[in-house]
């Protein structure tokens, strides 16, 4: 009740509206109305969009000539002579189903005693051959991560240096089984990289096959490249690094007085596939490298000689050379190819902290933020295999 005794007056209520209102008193409705639509739309829009984006195969090649580093980091590189997963996926399928027994293990077979994952290891034997391409959204993935990356970094003056160590296959596509020849394409190394020209991301592949000429940079039974496969990466990585870094102290090559080789390391052996040559192979150092002391992650150090790699089982680790070509120091994201680097990252800086990135499983990935402000590196490595191109980043991974 109000003060006077009658009925409590609520706000508006009740109350005549305006006859010059009449005509307009719906007007808030429609415009309300009218804006919902127009979201509606937009989004609409945006979804239809980014469903294409996940169903459209990203470009294999660019029309870009100009890459960060030229030459020096992405050497010119022979291009597969059809693409037969574009441009005839039907008839390239055919061929797929055609060789279903090759292709019904875990390891396919390959010419002249080489064995290859099959797709039970991240598409691996899909991707060897083209039929795994990534997506746009795919691509937009890896490339937005990366470039948040190197833009953080470069803003905190810290050098990066994205490394996709190949596929055994995109070094010797010649050993791929005979039938899997017709319909060999590029690969999601190639979308990549297409889709990066202003990152500073080493190619390795042209280096390596012309290295194979004369001595094994993979061998037919290990999916990982050799210690000198590595070698010959690092080769490349030092020039690029001059062209990307030319202030920079710069990354030593140290020299060699020929290969030898080792044993029949067949990492394919427990799917019955039979040893086979060559050996693998290795670097010999024209002067014996210092050791290097390794810290593995509980804090345990040990002395290793100088060219032993550090296996990824004792990430993370954090290594010292005696006498290392730099003062500076270097983060190291890496996987299991980075063994045949690891000792060569750690002759070359004074301290490395070598830790494992888990790029095939996205639940717990790396905290740059966090490791550079705890390390405080001069430089990062990114170092991936190329398998794991299929694991594209989620939304908002990266710095």
């Amino acid at each position: 009740m109000s003060a006077t005794g009658g009925a409590d007056v609520v706000h508006g209520a009740r109350v005549p509206t305006p006859r010059w209102w009449r005509p307009y008193r719906d007007v808030p409705l429609v415009i309300v109305g009218i804006a919902s639509l127009v979201a509606a739309i937009v989004g609409w829009t945006v979804q239809a969009r980014l469903d294409a984006d996940a169903a459209v195969i990203a470009p294999v090649t660019s029309d870009d000539a100009a890459t960060l580093g030229g030459a020096a980091c992405r050497p010119a590189s022979e291009a597969p002579a059809t693409e037969p997963w574009i441009s005839d996926p039907s008839a390239a399928n055919d061929v797929w189903r055609q060789n279903a027994d090759a292709l019904a293990g875990p390891v396919v077979s390959g010419l002249d005693g080489w064995a290859f994952y099959n797709d039970q290891v991240e598409s691996n034997f899909s991707q060897a051959v083209g039929r795994r391409l990534l997506t746009v959204t795919e691509v937009a993935a890896w490339r937005n991560y990366f470039a948040s990356i190197a833009k953080a970094l470069d803003a905190r003056g810290i050098e990066l240096s994205i490394q996709v160590t190949p596929s055994a296959s995109s070094v010797y596509p010649e050993k791929l089984p005979e039938w899997a020849q017709g319909v060999r394409g590029s690969t999601p190394l190639d979308q990549l990289l297409a889709a990066s020209p202003d990152l500073p991301m080493v190619d390795f592949r042209p280096e390596l096959r012309d290295a194979a000429r004369d001595d094994a940079v993979f061998t037919p039974v290990n999916s990982h490249w050799t210690d000198w496969g590595g070698y010959v990466g690092w080769q490349t990585y030092a020039r690029c690094h001059a062209a990307l870094y030319p202030a920079a102290p710069a990354v030593t090559v140290p020299e060699t007085v020929g290969v030898e080789s080792t044993g029949i390391f067949n990492e394919y052996a427990s799917y019955g596939i039979p040893d086979a040559g060559p050996a693998w192979t290795a670097p010999r150092y024209a002067t014996e490298p210092t050791p290097i002391d390794v810290t593995d992650g509980v804090g345990a150090t040990t002395s290793v000689t100088g060219a032993t790699p550090i296996d990824l089982l004792r990430l993370p680790a954090t290594t010292r050379a005696e006498n290392p070509a730099s003062a500076q120091t270097a983060l190291v994201l890496r996987d299991s190819m980075g063994n045949a680097l690891s000792s060569l990252w750690a002759h070359q800086y004074a301290q490395t902290w070598q830790i494992q990135h888990r790029y095939d499983d996205w639940s717990n990935p790396p905290n740059f933020a966090t490791l550079v402000d705890q390390y405080k590196p001069n430089v990062v490595i990114i170092q991936l295999a190329e398998r794991h191109l299929v694991n594209a980043p989620p939304t908002g991974s990266g710095f």
